[in-house]
């Protein structure tokens, strides 16, 4: 079933918990309980990991469906669409946490580790019974911390938060052949970053190279190399991608999403989504 909003509205920590300096932990159960979670769905301006110990959660992200089983973790990045259908019997824990706290000075050997966050893509990882032990046992004592300290708490959830992140990077990186962070990630990153704050208004990689401080071939041969396409197409990506979740999730018209998104035109819009997904607008949301 399709959920549709008069507009897409971002989710904070402070609406799931008021009293957040940044991360929020608590059981899944009661996650999914939050008022801000019900019957709705919303962009999420914070990252996720949810980790399901018992039962099974269903949800929604950007258009996909996504099924977590037990001993399964889902990482999910911010800036991202979500909806969950109600469960029953579910068991496990959700750790939310935004970018400021994220952005501590990690060493380079950390951010190894973190590449999975933070790429643009979902990630679900199965868990060996020794790791789903040596993980439950971080989160529950992040969770006394989490509780018991409140304000106080952030330097000890960051170090338990950077374990995390090495249990979880070790099966990303042996999943994907040992992949390592570096200087090119960093710029990889956040040229994303700079698209995803500006795709509605600048469209062309001279923006983005020219807020990095590089040049045009440059970004592109690093986009090339980190992420197997040209700038350019990330740009029209990000586009794309928000078309389609004004289109799936919203009740705007083509042509109020069209001009939202930066174009000039209706036609113009419905050629470049045509293009780009090989349907119109109107028919991808008859589709959905």
């Amino acid at each position: 079933m399709v959920i549709r909003k008069e507009k897409l509205d971002f989710l904070n920590l402070e609406d799931i918990d008021p009293t957040s300096q940044g991360i929020v932990i608590m059981p899944i159960a009661d996650f999914l309980q939050a008022k801000a979670n019900q019957n709705t769905l919303h962009i999420r301006s914070f990252y996720s990991l949810l980790f399901v110990n018992s039962g099974e959660l269903s949800m929604v992200a950007d258009q996909r469906l996504h099924i977590v089983r037990s001993h399964d973790i889902i990482s999910i990045n911010s800036n991202c669409v979500c909806s969950f259908q109600p469960c029953s019997s579910i068991e496990g824990y959700s750790i939310l946490f935004n970018e400021s706290f994220f952005r501590e000075k990690y060493s380079m050997e950390v951010m190894n580790y973190t590449h999975f966050l933070k790429s643009r893509y979902m990630h679900e990882i199965t868990l060996s019974k020794e790791d789903t032990i040596g993980f439950l046992r971080i989160v529950r004592l992040m969770e006394t911390a989490y509780n018991s300290f409140k304000l106080s708490a952030n330097s000890v959830l960051r170090r338990y938060l950077t374990t995390l992140f090495q249990i979880l990077g070790r099966h990303m990186m042996v999943d994907q052949g040992g992949m390592t962070w570096d200087e090119v990630d960093y710029k990889v990153r956040s040229f994303e970053s700079l698209v995803d704050s500006h795709y509605a208004q600048q469209r062309y990689p001279s923006f983005y190279a020219e807020q990095l401080n590089i040049s045009i071939n440059y970004l592109n041969r690093i986009c090339r190399k980190k992420r197997s396409t040209s700038c350019g197409m990330i740009i029209r990506g990000r586009i794309l991608l928000e078309a389609e979740r004004l289109l799936y999730h919203t009740f705007k018209t083509v042509k109020e999403i069209a001009f939202e998104l930066g174009f000039e035109n209706v036609p113009y819009f419905n050629t470049f989504f045509k293009v780009n997904k090989g349907i119109s607008p109107e028919e991808f949301r008859k589709n959905c």
